[in-house]
């Protein structure tokens, strides 16, 4: 699909939607002065009906991008059956998404919340509830970690800036330097019952785990009797070029987090877990009103089978970004100094450059192209484009990248 206009019946334009939703919505987010109306594949497009070519996907959600045919269908299809049942009963696509995630991972439970940081809550009361008869509660997560806004999940996250002006904070949290395996191991004490992390570390930066830390890791935990706790909210659902990023590893944890593009755009987490493990919460200790909405999990179950039967796992997720990162070492290559790392797996590729990333940031948007800035030092472009992205819409990316890179200075400061 190329950036054609695509008309709206909308009255109001850009600028008036801005100004009512400053007035209303809380201003807890730094917003861009867009309005997205629609949304289809790779694109999404204002109220003027301009394209934006989106390879942030709404920060991980759009794995199979925008109004994803057999997505829409399965919500529609679900929707007009029922919406909502409770957790008192039981509901079939809740059961049948649970059922594939169960034959497609390590787990044999699953439990269904409404987030990514919901789903994180459940993990924690898990391990504590598993540490409990031995005094055990206490987690060890990764320094520059992110795992949420709720009091728990952002208490464990490694981040100072996430958790300032919001203490007392729960107690029982420490930190280790990521990929430094002495220094988790000098964080553990008689009262540590799991270790968290991330596989790829997204929001600071793309950055990944290094094999040797995850398999020693695996290994560590596993001699000491602790927990190991994957979060894989934005690693999951195939943007790795894997289910879920620990199989590059080849490890298996003992608790897994997903969410993001676990409902195919619709709110929907995720805990999985083993059969032992389970019995950990059982009825009473945990809940969730809106977890493992038919709706929802309709949408995820659409999403999980379209990633199979239509062979974007495993083949046609690995072509394509092979296709992104050679045109991006290209780029690197002919802009000397001004691309100083490209990391990440699959569809979730950190940009380490030169200048300033925002600046980059703000250039894409300019030419009608979505990305995100982040990293400790303004330094990198992360790119989270859809795994059903054409060979057209990547050249057209990557052109634009090229103009942007040709105008930037090689070297900061």
């Amino acid at each position: 699909m190329n950036t054609s206009k695509m008309k709206t019946s909308s009255p109001i334009g850009q600028g008036s939607w801005v100004e009512r939703g400053a007035r209303v919505l809380l201003g807890n987010y730094s917003r861009e002065s867009l309005v997205f109306e629609k949304g289809k594949g790779s694109f999404l497009f204002d109220t003027r009906g301009d394209g934006y070519l989106d390879f942030l996907g709404g920060i991980a959600i759009h794995v199979l991008g925008h109004s994803y045919p057999s997505i829409v269908h399965a919500i529609q299809k679900q929707a007009q059956r029922v919406t909502h049942t409770s957790n008192l009963y039981y509901n079939i696509p809740a059961i049948e998404l649970a059922e594939m995630l169960v034959e497609k991972t390590f787990a044999d439970r699953v439990f269904f919340s409404n987030s990514g940081t919901e789903a994180i809550e459940a993990a924690l009361k898990l391990a504590r509830r598993f540490g409990n008869p031995r005094g055990r509660f206490e987690i060890i997560s990764m320094e520059n970690s992110f795992h949420g806004r709720t009091l728990g999940a952002m208490t464990m996250t490694g981040q100072q800036k996430v958790r300032e002006g919001f203490g007392p904070l729960p107690e029982g949290f420490s930190y280790a330097r990521y990929n430094d395996m002495d220094h988790v191991i000098s964080q553990k004490t008689d009262r540590t019952v799991a270790v968290v992390v991330e596989p790829v570390q997204g929001e600071i930066g793309v950055i990944p785990a290094t094999k040797e830390f995850m398999r020693d890791l695996r290994h560590w935990t596993h001699q000491e009797g602790i927990l190991l706790i994957l979060d894989e909210i934005q690693t999951g659902m195939g943007r790795t070029g894997a289910l879920f990023a620990h199989e590059l590893y080849g490890i298996v944890p003992d608790i897994l987090v997903a969410s993001k593009a676990l409902g195919g755009g619709l709110p929907l987490g995720a805990l999985l877990t083993t059969e032992h493990l389970s019995t950990f919460l059982p009825p009473g200790s945990h809940g969730s009103t809106f977890g493992g909405n038919p709706v929802s999990c309709a949408a995820g179950l659409a999403l999980l089978k379209s990633l199979y039967d239509e062979d974007f796992l495993p083949t046609r997720i690995g072509v394509m970004s092979d296709y992104l990162w050679k045109g991006l070492s290209e780029l690197s290559s002919r802009h000397k100094g001004k691309i100083l790392e490209i990391r990440g797996f699959g569809f979730m590729v950190g940009v380490r450059v030169s200048s300033s990333a925002k600046e980059m940031k703000n250039q894409f948007l300019e030419s009608h192209v979505l990305v995100n800035a982040t990293g400790l030092s303004d330094d990198v472009v992360r790119l989270l484009p859809p795994v059903s992205v054409g060979y057209d819409e990547m050249d057209q990316f990557l052109n634009v990248f090229d103009r942007i890179l040709e105008r930037s200075p090689a070297l900061k400061g």
